[in-house]
């Protein structure tokens, strides 16, 4: 069971008419049994997900807002819940087991320990494969009286159409610009390295957060550095490769993706290069790049496989 900082179950400033549309369905009776939140990485689904949870389970919620001091709000503190459940993969990239989901409906079947939702997050929803997908079904098609499934997707399409069908889909773009920049500015230090994170991001406020935290962005422009060294023949692939062994393989993966990606679109439309790496890599051929786009999301998606 995952414990919840109730400091962080808050609903973020740009989700405020998504948040207001939930809470009338719930004083109306017609919350779904099941919600889909879908959208890219980043932006703040999981942050939604859990202020939500918090909130509906709540005893004594302040304006839709869990009050952090009841005995529901201590048991997700603790990670002690009996009736909440937050079912993720036991690494980043792993799947989310058949067994687990079993146990999971079995569990939703049962009669809520505190008298009120049964209520259950499984994140990343795309981790399921077709058989723990399959499984999942029966609450879907046959959800058991109080309980509520939320499912976190970044792709959604992923995901089975029987799946998509039963859930009221709640979609998360990346937020408006002034509403992210004036959510991170307290933490950015300057406006520069609040620029830089944004763009580093893709403008996703969640993702900027974690690269303003500590040395992440200093680390990603680091990563930029050798790579616009390498392209440059200043240093040789060898030499990269023992540079970035420490790093963390599926972060490495998604940032090569990201600059190829970032690359090819400054060659179709014109959009500005964010550092010198990827203006380098702009000037390379589109069918070279596309080619080792898919070169990178094979190797990514084997390394996941295994």
């Amino acid at each position: 069971m995952e414990a919840l900082d109730l400091n962080l179950a808050l609903p973020l400033p740009w989700q405020a008419e998504l948040w207001a549309r939930l809470q009338r369905q719930r004083e109306a009776g017609q919350l779904p049994h099941a919600l889909l939140l879908a959208g890219p990485s980043g932006v703040g689904k999981r942050r939604f997900a859990a202020a939500l949870s918090a909130a509906l389970l709540c005893q004594s919620p302040e304006r839709g807002i869990a009050c952090g001091r009841c005995r529901t709000c201590g048991l997700m503190t603790a990670g002690t819940h009996p009736d909440w459940t937050w079912l993720t993969p036991e690494e980043k990239g792993k799947a989310i087991k058949i067994d687990w989901v079993r146990e999971l409906v079995l569990s939703m079947a049962q009669t809520a320990q505190q008298g009120g939702l049964k209520l259950a997050v499984l994140e990343p929803a795309e981790a399921m494969n077709r058989n723990a997908a399959n499984a999942l079904l029966k609450t879907l098609e046959e959800p058991s009286g109080a309980t509520v499934l939320m499912l976190i997707s970044d792709s959604p399409a992923r995901l089975l159409p029987t799946i998509r069908s039963r859930c009221q889909r709640l979609d998360f773009p990346v937020p408006p610009l002034a509403a992210a920049r004036a959510w991170l500015a307290p933490i950015a230090g300057s406006a520069a390295r609040l620029d830089a994170a944004m763009d580093e991001a893709g403008q996703r406020p969640l993702l900027a957060r974690q690269l303003l935290e500590a040395d992440g962005l200093e680390r990603r422009q680091a990563l930029a550095a050798a790579l616009s060294a390498l392209l440059a023949g200043e240093t040789t692939p060898l030499a990269l490769a023992e540079r970035w062994q420490e790093a963390d393989w599926d972060d490495l993966l998604d940032w090569l993706k990201a600059r190829v990606g970032a690359a090819l679109r400054c060659r179709s439309s014109n959009e500005a290069p964010v550092d010198a790496a990827v203006a380098q890599l702009a000037r390379i051929e589109s069918p070279r790049l596309f080619a080792w786009f898919d070169r990178l999301q094979g190797v990514h998606q084997h390394s996941r496989a295994g």
